[in-house]
């Protein structure tokens, strides 16, 4: 589930800041016949549904299941090992029961591989999970594959600040009233890895990243509370 080959990022990953190029519509109710929301590939409003602090995706449709991949995959870096306790509701909530006990097992793993992000929240520290793009895979109405292009970037009194890219490959299916994981893993094949262009040497200091980024932590944009 959990690439570990750099667990203080990926086994660990992170806390979460959701970056989606996707404008979140009032309902395809009042689109205008023929645009994208009346497609249904854009999400409706409550396209995703906070139940019991967990995003749960509702809507039944190509972009319910991205904006479902979406936020279970932010959520999930989010808590693994900063909130073992929400990351396990997570799991409970949305993921299939047959998958349940493998993803938290990888999550015990994740944290015990990480003891030096640990020791980096601990003192402070922070970490922070971007999804810059995704595409739907595939789509058969009751199952959908996501891929997703993320990266983890961590910084604190005991790490210099550092990034990484990962592509996931999020299995979705529909149970007839939400969607729910049935796998989620980091992909094997290399993942694109931008080169780093800033703006002088203060953007890449630790106390740029804990001026800014403080606090920072992921959305679950499109939900209805």
């Amino acid at each position: 589930m959990y690439d570990r080959r750099w667990p203080i990022i990926a086994g660990v990953v992170i806390g979460a800041l959701v970056v989606a190029a996707i404008g979140w519509a009032a309902g395809r109710s009042s689109a205008p016949e023929g645009s994208a929301q009346a497609r249904g590939d854009e999400p409706n409003a409550a396209a995703v549904r906070l139940v019991g602090g967990v995003p749960v995706g509702v809507e039944h449709s190509r972009a319910g299941a991205l904006a479902a991949a979406d936020n279970y995959l932010a959520v999930t870096t989010e808590t693994v090992v900063q909130d073992p306790r929400r990351f396990e509701a997570v799991v409970r909530r949305v993921f299939v029961p047959s998958y349940q006990a493998k993803a938290l097992r990888e999550g015990e793993d994740a944290r015990s591989s990480a003891q030096d992000a640990i020791a980096n929240y601990d003192a402070g520290g922070q970490a922070l999970a971007m999804i810059a793009a995704r595409r739907l895979d595939t789509y058969g109405g009751d199952r959908a594959v996501v891929t997703t292009w993320r990266s983890g970037v961590i910084w604190g009194p005991s790490e210099r600040p550092a990034s990484r890219w990962f592509l996931t490959e999020t299995q979705l299916r529909w149970d007839g009233q939400h969607w729910l994981v049935e796998k989620m893993d980091d992909a094997r094949r290399a993942a694109p890895s931008p080169i780093l262009k800033y703006r002088g040497r203060e953007s890449t200091r630790t106390s740029a990243f804990e001026r800014e980024l403080r606090g920072m932590t992921a959305p679950s944009y499109g939900v209805a509370r």
